[in-house]
């Protein structure tokens, strides 16, 4: 027996069992499979509307720049032949419209017709717009006569330089500078008939188009 200076060994204490932790069941809506299809909600309604807003506004922006900027505006890309301007029906249909023979130039494959129009308003004008050899846009006007506004809206503070005849009409060489940009022009006047060409072009280029004009009407 142990005396009384003697103390008893500790006994070691009892291992508690305590349980060991079970994996979490699984709920049936997570035993359940998932649909590949979910129905919209606040969440995923929210983010797609966000992006069919920013598609809306991108497409706007495009128009916008399309509007402003043009498609194609680089005069020396080369037109396809489908989208080029048939000048010659355009111009069968005006002669109907109007009292003075319609100018319908014969020019070669380097010009190019970009638009042709018959203002109705009194007075009648027919018109043609062409890019030149040189890649600059130069404009055909005809009314009954080259009177003071049509020089003055297309060419303001009008200056002639010279006149010249073609084909038998009196012709004048014409500039205009306006806010440090000079256009050049040619007019010529016949029996019945006046044409205005203008643009910031060389005198050649006007010239070639008022003959290929001039010699259209006879």
């Amino acid at each position: 027996m142990p005396t009384q200076h003697e103390q008893a060994e500790p006994q070691a204490a009892p291992e508690s069992s305590i349980p060991s932790p079970q994996p979490a069941v699984e709920t049936a809506a997570e035993q359940a499979p998932r649909s590949s299809y979910e129905l919209p909600n606040r969440r995923n309604t929210s983010v797609r509307n966000m992006v069919w807003a920013l598609v809306v506004i991108m497409v706007g922006v495009a128009a916008a720049a399309v509007a402003f900027f043009g498609v194609g505006t680089d005069l020396g890309r080369e037109v396809p032949e489908t989208s080029q301007l048939n000048v010659a029906e355009s111009a069968e249909r005006a002669r109907d419209a109007v009292d003075f023979p319609v100018a319908d130039p014969a020019l070669g494959a380097e010009w190019t017709a970009r638009e042709a129009r018959l203002s109705a308003a009194d007075p009648a004008s027919w018109e043609i717009e062409y890019t030149a050899p040189s890649g600059s846009l130069i404009a055909l006007e005809e009314q009954a006569e080259v009177g003071a506004p049509m020089l003055s809206a297309a060419l303001p503070g009008t200056v002639v330089e010279m006149e010249t005849t073609i084909d038998g009409a009196d012709c004048q060489v014409l500039s205009s500078e306006t806010e440090g940009q000079t256009r050049r022009g040619m007019s010529c006047q016949g029996e019945g008939w006046g044409i205005l060409v203008h643009g910031d072009v060389e005198d050649a280029e006007l010239r070639e188009l008022m003959e290929a004009a001039i010699a259209s009407l006879d």
